[in-house]
């Protein structure tokens, strides 16, 4: 598996692990993400972040987001 296709699935999980914790949908999670630059950080930081568990990803994104101005 090349490492786009790995930093790719990685976005993927971290949108839907948000959009269910925030109760939200996929298609919304992924459209605030787009918004507020979460897709480009979770692309950039991929090399570290991709170690954390799913609780520490959603709340490092849900933070992301809000010192953005942002909130779901």
């Amino acid at each position: 598996m090349s490492e786009q296709t790995k930093i790719i699935e990685f976005v993927a999980f971290c949108i839907e692990a948000f959009a269910k914790r925030k109760r939200i949908s996929g298609a919304k999670a992924c459209a605030l993400f787009a918004r507020s630059g979460a897709l480009d950080y979770l692309r950039r930081g991929y090399d570290v972040l991709h170690s954390m568990g799913e609780e520490w990803l959603v709340a490092d994104v849900d933070g992301f987001l809000r010192a953005r101005g942002y909130a779901a």
